[in-house]
Formats: structure tokens, C-alpha cells, sequence
């Protein structure tokens, strides 16, 4: 019986990666992945959301009729860099509880969660994340002369200067908190349940598409334009996690979009208001969607060559 798993083991992790290997260490009978996802949710979407929403009920009063949370948040005064903070709590509390649910309930570590590696690569994350950070400053370059009038100067010293520390301490966990749970937590699931990984790719790449749908971005322009695009991202991650064999990669490139945007683009109908060194007037969809893939694509092509990448072996550090 140990030589039959021996050599199933040494199979699977020709053909898969260690990274989902590290799925069966534990206990992962499907009771544990609905209590697990219950008590995040309730730990990130209810209890997290307390401060914020106190907040917000503080400002614009208590017996306000507003249910709409985009409503709310329009009618509030509390500053953009205030707001911003507590829309991130939620994601820091849930990082924490899927860590430790994870650890209780299902008996694995948080790197057997995150790499195939022996331990979390930090390298692997900041490379991931200063070369996203420079392809989005490319693309913001190349769109500003391309349409110098759809940006405006929206420099506030005193306010970027809070909005750069707090993007730098909570927009990490909040995409952390994304990563580990759709690329790492659910992508092992999935990869289990399926037997495919590609298949819990799609699945994935998918479900964290349709996280965003209350994002004001999609009833702004709509679901067919906007979801698109996070779909693509979630395929992107959960590609590179699978060829680089863990998260590290994405969770930096996932980092390095959201805390590029926070400091310099915002408009209209984002999900991230802040006070961000430009503001855009002119948004088109479909071009973001192209900039996008185009990125994605160039990111892929370089870490392909800079990791010597290969669909047959994942790479063993």
C-alpha cells in the first residue's frame, strides 16, 4: 500500500505540481470547505463590515433610508482615504480567518496553501509586483498621449501622501485575501474535485469574476463590457499561479494593479475612490479590455522566459 501511493504521488506530481499535491495533506472532506467559506464570509462581509458601515451611519445618520451601500458611500463626507481604509478591513479580517480556518479545520499550513515551494517566496512576489507596477505605468503613459485630455491633474500632497501609506499597508491584504482564497484555497478544491487543473482555472477564474459584480464599475458600463475583464484577470492569475507552481507571482501582480490604480487613476464609477494623482474622464471598456489582455500577455510572455516555464513539470524551488 506505502509503494502504491509512492508512485501515485510521484505521478501526480509529474503530471500536476507539487503545489496541489499539497491539497491532500489534511483534512478535505467537502463539510470543511462549506464551513470554511461560511466562517469567512461571516468574518470578512459582516463583522468587518461593522466599522465601515458604523462610520458611514455616523456621518449621514442613523435613520437614514439609504440601502444602497454606492449610495451610502456617495452620500457620506467622510474623507476618500478614511473610507478606503475601512472597505479594506473587511479583506485583512478575511485573510486572517481563511489563514486560520484553514490551519484548524483543514490541518495545512499557510504555505501549503500558497506555494509548491518549501516556503512563501517573498522574491517571486515583489518581481510579480515591479513588473506589473511598470507594464501599468506603460499603458497609462502610452493612453495619456494617446488622449492627453481623458486624464486631469488631480494632485492633493497632504492627502496622496496618507493615500500612499495606507494603499501600501491594506491593498496588499486585500488582495491577498483574493488570492489565497480563489488561487490558492479554491483553486486546490476545485483541482481536486475536477481532477483538472485547467478546469479549476476556468472555475476560478470565473467565480472571481462574479465576486465583482457589485463593483460600480459593471452598472456603469455594464456586465458584458466590465465582467470581462475581471474574468481574464482571474484566468491570468490562476494560469501563472499553475506554471509558476504558486501564488507569489499574482497575489504581486494583483498588488501592483490595484495599489497603481489607487495612487494614480481614478474615475467616476471606480471601486476605488481615492484621492489618485489623476482622475479620467474618459473611460472606454473595450480599450481597457485590449490594454489589459496586452498586458497580461507581455507579463506571461517575459516571467515564461525570466522562470523557464513548461506545461509538463512545474519548476521546484
Amino acid at each position: 500500500m506505502g509503494i502504491a501511493n509512492l508512485v501515485l504521488n510521484l505521478q501526480l506530481s509529474k503530471n500536476q505540481g507539487i503545489m496541489f499535491l499539497k491539497a491532500l495533506k489534511g483534512k478535505n472532506q467537502f463539510w470543511r470547505y462549506f464551513v470554511t467559506l461560511l466562517v469567512v464570509i461571516i468574518a470578512s462581509q459582516i463583522i468587518g463590515a461593522i466599522p465601515l458601515m458604523v462610520a458611514i451611519f455616523r456621518d449621514i445618520g442613523f435613520e437614514s433610508n439609504i440601502s444602497d451601500m454606492n449610495e451610502m458611500l456617495a452620500a457620506t463626507s467622510l474623507s476618500q482615504n478614511t473610507l478606503l481604509m475601512l472597505m479594506m478591513l473587511p479583506f485583512a479580517i478575511g485573510l486572517l480567518s481563511l489563514i486560520w480556518m484553514v490551519k484548524v479545520l483543514h490541518e495545512r499550513s499557510f504555505s501549503d496553501t500558497t506555494t509548491g515551494a518549501s516556503h512563501f517566496r517573498w522574491e517571486r512576489f515583489f518581481k510579480g509586483f515591479g513588473l506589473w507596477f511598470l507594464l501599468s505605468a506603460l499603458i497609462l503613459t502610452v493612453g495619456y498621449l494617446m488622449m492627453p485630455g481623458g486624464l486631469v491633474w488631480n494632485f492633493q500632497p497632504k492627502q496622496f501622501a496618507i493615500l500612499v501609506v495606507i494603499s501600501l499597508i491594506f491593498i496588499p491584504l486585500q488582495t491577498g485575501f483574493e488570492e489565497v482564497l480563489f488561487r490558492g484555497y479554491l483553486l486546490q478544491g476545485f483541482q481536486l474535485l475536477t481532477k483538472n487543473k485547467w478546469v479549476a482555472v476556468v472555475i476560478t477564474g470565473v467565480l472571481f469574476g462574479l465576486l465583482h459584480i457589485a463593483n460600480p464599475e459593471i452598472a456603469e458600463y455594464g456586465f458584458g463590457l466590465v465582467m470581462p475583464q475581471y474574468i481574464f484577470f482571474g484566468v491570468l492569475f490562476g494560469f501563472m499561479t499553475v506554471m509558476d507552481n504558486g501564488l507569489e507571482l499574482a497575489w504581486g501582480a494583483h498588488a501592483a494593479n490595484n495599489i497603481f490604480l489607487s495612487l494614480f487613476v481614478t474615475h467616476e464609477a471606480s471601486a476605488l475612490q481615492t484621492p489618485a494623482m489623476f482622475r479620467a474622464t474618459a473611460i472606454d471598456p473595450v480599450m481597457d479590455l485590449v490594454g489589459l489582455i496586452i498586458a497580461g500577455l507581455i507579463f506571461m510572455g517575459i516571467c515564461w522566459v525570466w522562470f523557464k516555464w513548461n506545461f509538463n513539470e512545474p519548476e521546484r524551488v
